[in-house]
């Protein structure tokens, strides 16, 4: 795992409560000041930071007053409080992979207590830490150099979640890395993040991709590039000089591969050097296909020593994605199917090994079986089921467990977000 502290905020990250807020401080605001209308806009901007500090960014002259006022308006709101949909499974999940988990909250200890103990997932954190913790608040670093002290953590070590500017300020300023809760921000404009999640099953996911293998490898990364410069020149030049020039960068490509690897320049360019025109990433599709008993269909690879993947392959020329899927399920599994639902598009590289010297579209689409059974083939021996804590050996080039976790999560929720790199 990247990390080994995820630390929350609350409102908007944890708690779907921007709505509540900003009602309940409307209210608030119109017995204080009842001349003034306030936009929706104006109070979501003071939303994520303590309520004080909100309410003299609106122009309040007694916000401990308005303060008052906003939580006695709270009180009526807090039946409708609710969990933010995945969150509990994440929690889960984090805990189950020995994550410590902390909240850095603008909330006071007591609308903590009020707003969220109650909720039921209290239990999952180790730290939390709240308003009356710091003299300093969100954006400032304090808050989570908090977290670290308690925690005992190191700073490359804590991934901070939140929902809105101010959280994404604090994490930098305490120099940990930052990810926005999209499913929680209100607009994602002029926040910069280091991750951007689209729910929170995408946590899980990049916490567990592996490493682009082009920055651990940067001489792959250099032959890559100059092949790609050389395919791209080749096919848009004219001059023979240039051509000659080109032709010299894809051997000096090769050259490159074959002694850093020791695979030899010919087998190279039939792998590396077989396409013309401009370099684009192939297309692989992968068919995701269930049982009644949430069990998974693999099929029996031949030229791997019994290892097993999901049905798939490249896309031919003359297929789309759909026509593709299908094509391969039936000659892998003997099964024709249905492509329902795209479950994830992947960089290859960073999911499987080993690391290839092109760029690979991983595709995995979830399908429904028509009608079919299994027929030895060319490429496959056999065909079977499996739960997930029973997977055989997994022919990893093709699909990796974390993947095929992913596709169980995915059949498993039927308002599933597409992942995508």
């Amino acid at each position: 795992m990247r990390f080994k502290n995820v630390v929350f905020d609350m409102d908007g990250t944890l708690i779907d409560t921007h709505d509540i807020l900003v009602l309940s401080l409307r209210e608030a605001l119109k017995e204080i000041i009842p001349l003034r209308v306030f936009t929706d806009s104006e109070l979501s901007a003071v939303i994520g930071i303590p309520g004080e500090d909100g309410l003299r960014k609106l122009g309040v002259k007694n916000p401990e007053l308005a303060l008052e006022k906003w939580n006695l308006h709270m009180k009526d709101y807090h039946h409708a409080i609710k969990i933010f949909d995945g969150i509990k499974t994440l929690l889960k999940s984090l805990k189950e992979k020995n994550i410590k988990l902390g909240i850095v909250t603008s909330k006071l200890k007591h609308e903590c207590k009020s707003d969220f103990f109650h909720l039921g997932i209290a239990q999952y954190f180790d730290v939390i830490i709240s308003a009356d913790d710091t003299a300093k608040h969100k954006p400032f670093a304090e808050p989570l150099l908090k977290y670290m002290e308690i925690a005992g953590a190191e700073r490359q070590d804590v991934l901070y979640i939140g929902d809105t500017i101010y959280d994404i300020e604090c994490a930098a300023a305490a120099k940990a890395a930052s990810g926005l809760a999209v499913w929680g921000c209100r607009s994602v404009k002029h926040i910069k993040a280091d991750y951007y999640f689209r729910s929170p099953a995408e946590i899980i996911y990049y916490l567990e991709q592996k490493s682009d293998p082009l920055l651990e490898m940067p001489w792959l990364k250099w032959a890559m590039e100059l092949r790609f410069i050389a395919q791209a020149g080749l096919y848009y030049s004219k001059n023979k000089f240039d051509i000659e020039r080109f032709e010299r960068i894809s051997s000096i490509a090769v050259e490159m591969l074959a002694l850093k690897t020791g695979i030899p320049t010919d087998q190279i360019k039939s792998l590396f050097c077989n396409e013309k025109g401009f370099q684009t990433p192939k297309i692989d599709t992968r068919a995701v296909i269930f049982n009644a008993s949430n069990e998974i269909l693999l099929v029996q690879e031949t030229d791997e020593q019994g290892t097993w993947s999901l049905p798939g392959g490249w896309v031919d020329i003359d297929k789309s994605i759909a026509e593709n899927t299908v094509k391969e399920a039936l000659e892998e599994s003997g099964l024709t199917v249905f492509p329902r639902r795209i479950i994830s598009v992947q960089e290859r590289n960073r999911h499987n090994r080993p690391v290839y010297a092109y760029s690979v579209c991983k595709i995995f689409i979830e399908c429904d079986i028509i009608d079919g059974s299994f027929k030895e083939n060319s490429e496959t021996s056999r065909s079977a089921y499996f739960s997930f804590d029973c997977l055989p050996p997994l022919s990893e080039k093709r699909n990796t467990a974390e993947q095929l976790a992913l596709c169980f999560k995915a059949h498993n929720d039927m308002h599933w977000n597409v992942i995508f790199d």
